[in-house]
């Protein structure tokens, strides 16, 4: 599939309006400033002279009345665009009454009506564009049924600009008709929903539609359909956790309610319903995030710290958990990040702080970094798939966050204001982002309020910190570290697809990941014929914990297993094949002091077997050379 959207496609911006009148002739600019020269025909040669000339292929001759026509609907869209906003508005209704107003050009003259009416700040502009779309619905609803899924999108980001939440049920009873065609342009106004707390409504048309999108896998890809069911899920949380009095992650009616979509995750529902659900945050010690910890319960204290956090907001500050759980997902893929990086170590801060943190002070790992998390923020916002919601629902609650630490004594109330200063400068920024890629007014709003100087002073003045805050950093000291050097790792290796094929592979400390990549190779049985890559942070293409035999990677020959920074039980990924995409889990599973005997790395232990590195191939799809080659090898044997 291409990278660059067809003509008539959403832009990929996210500004609602087709390709061809938003980005396609900056883009087609940018491509010719790239683009090689021409090769020159070959003049001595006629026959390669004549293959490279352009082939004709004239369109047939067109009748006078059709030059006419077209040269007619020329000029009326000349006038159309050269209109003022209420130009625009008389011309288009002028077609409507004509009934001379296909898809197309309806599509485009409410665009361009939409886009100089500045409907994002204009109530007036957004009832004249409900009024007009109401029209064409009536009075041609073959034409306004094409594109139905956009109007309905516009119509429902005009009732959040309005806060018009009475106006919700009938219009998404309305897009679950025009579901499965419209799905891209209803996967667009679940983040903005989820975000201001629109539950009720948004689980009542998904969960009426789920057994039409569930079956639409030729009109809907498999991820599209699992999001869809997560999304579910999540909302027949939320709901639970608002109406039950006791909440418990083994209830029969919570289980039975996940299970109609899909295999819940327990262990996540048991982490998530007794945080969500908790009165008070847990009695947390800074310990419980420290370097001794493994990399499993790390993980685990992370989430059910960020799940107290959602509640926390919930309580104090009414806010929706499907907004914060927005904001869950991100920071926890920024610390998450940060973890898999190793520890970080503090450096001169950014700007003036009020209060400066000790030199010596290792950063917590609890702290969002600035290279982290304006890395995660530019992520959302791509030219083919942004997230303007997440990454403000991010940028909003994270001062409130930074403060929740803080008072569990997570942080030192000095870090917490070192952490605004660095992290201020992104802030700055959104406003912009958000505006520009379909953020709507009350979420840049927010972002906004978030990092006023009043609102962050309200947080460093707190009087529930001024006792830690007159209390120096001090950071525990670490255990001792052992005198016993480890000689062997071992590690647990699964297969993505296959998550019942895994074996067990014990290497030497003074070995190397390109040493593991060979021993991961022989046992799955793979060609050693393409190129590979391990991610420390367990996401394909993180360029941060790359390790690859690549120019602008880690050289995975380099660095010893003894020098990774690895916890015990940290998981990562090793990519094999960057066209099929081979993934396998790995995970460290035990460390030994014992001198490692008898060649390494070795395998011991097998379950299962991995599929064919080529799914179907038989000899029959070998070439001589390959099936004799194959033959001598089997004649070897």
């Amino acid at each position: 599939m291409s990278s660059t959207p067809g003509r008539n496609d959403p832009c990929w911006c996210g500004s609602g309006k087709k390709y061809k009148n938003c980005h396609m002739k900056q883009d087609q600019q940018e491509a010719k400033k790239t683009a090689p020269p021409p090769v020159p025909a070959d003049r001595s040669n006629p026959l390669k002279a004549r293959s490279l000339a352009p082939t004709k292929n004239e369109p047939p001759a067109r009748t006078p009345e059709q030059v006419a026509a077209a040269a007619q609907a020329e000029a009326e869209w000349e006038q159309f665009e050269q209109a003022d906003v209420d130009g625009k508005v008389t011309l288009f209704l002028e077609k409507l009454d004509s009934r001379h107003l296909d898809a197309e050009d309806s599509f485009e003259m409410l665009l361009q009506i939409r886009d100089q009416s500045d409907v994002h700040h204009n109530a007036a502009a957004r009832v004249r564009f409900a009024e007009l779309i109401e029209r064409l619905r009536r009075e041609l609803p073959d034409v306004y049924q094409h594109d139905q899924g956009f109007y309905l999108e516009d119509l429902i980001k005009d009732a959040i600009s309005d806060q018009n939440w009475p106006a919700l049920p009938e219009l998404l009873d309305e897009f679950a008709r025009a579901l499965p065609k419209a799905i891209d342009e209803f996967f667009r106004i679940v983040y903005p929903l989820l975000y201001h707390g629109q539950i009720v409504p948004l689980f009542n048309v998904m969960n009426a539609v789920w057994a039409k999108v569930y079956a639409a896998d030729n009109d809907i890809t498999p991820w599209g359909i699992d999001e869809f069911a997560n999304t579910l899920m999540d909302l027949v949380l939320y709901r639970y956790l608002e109406m039950t009095p006791s909440p418990r992650p083994d209830d029969p009616a919570l289980v039975d309610a996940l299970s109609i979509y899909m295999k819940p995750n327990a262990k996540w529902y048991e982490t998530a319903v007794r945080h969500l659900s908790a009165p008070v945050p847990s009695l947390w010690r800074r310990e419980d995030f420290g370097e001794s910890v493994d990399a499993e319960q790390w993980e685990d204290n992370a989430a059910a710290l960020l799940f107290e956090f959602m509640a926390d907001q919930h309580r104090r500050a009414n806010v929706p958990l499907s907004n914060s759980a927005l904001m869950n997902q991100r920071l926890h893929q920024v610390l998450h990040q940060q973890f898999s990086e190793g520890p970080a170590k503090s450096r001169k801060p950014r700007g003036k702080s009020k209060q400066k943190r000790m030199p010596s002070a290792p950063v917590s790992s609890l702290i969002p970094q600035y290279k982290t998390l304006d890395h995660t923020l530019v992520s959302d916002f791509q030219m083919l798939g942004s997230h303007p919601y997440q990454a403000g629902a991010l940028m909003e609650l994270l001062p409130a966050y930074l403060h929740f630490a803080a008072q569990l004594g997570l942080i030192h109330p000095t870090e917490m204001d070192q952490a605004f200063d660095d992290l201020r400068p992104l802030s700055a920024h959104m406003p912009k982002l958000l505006g520009s890629y379909g953020g709507d007014i009350h979420l840049i709003q927010a972002v906004e309020a978030a990092w006023l100087d009043a609102s962050l002073d309200a947080f460093r003045n707190d009087p529930a910190l001024q006792a830690a805050r007159a209390q120096p950093l001090v950071i525990a000291s670490p255990a001792p570290a052992s005198t016993v050097t480890p000689q062997t790792f071992t590690f647990k290796v699964v297969y993505h697809p296959e998550p019942d094929a895994w074996f067990v592979i014990e290497i030497r400390a003074d070995q190397t990941l390109h040493d593991l990549h060979h021993a991961i190779l022989d046992a799955a049985d793979f060609d050693e014929d393409h190129l590979y890559s391990f991610y420390l942070s367990g996401q394909a293409w993180d360029e941060a914990t790359e390790y690859s035999r690549g120019p602008d990677a880690r050289h995975s020959s380099n660095e010893r297993i003894s020098q990774l920074p690895l916890r015990m039980k940290q998981r990562f990924l090793y990519l094999y094949d960057y066209g099929d995409q081979h993934e396998f889990d790995v995970q460290l599973t035990a460390a030994s002091a014992e001198t490692p005997r008898g060649s390494h790395p070795k395998i011991i232990e097998r379950h299962g077997k991995v599929p064919p590195q080529y799914p179907g191939w038989g000899e029959e799809d070998l070439d001589e050379d390959e099936w004799e080659s194959n033959e001598d090898e089997d004649n070897e044997v």
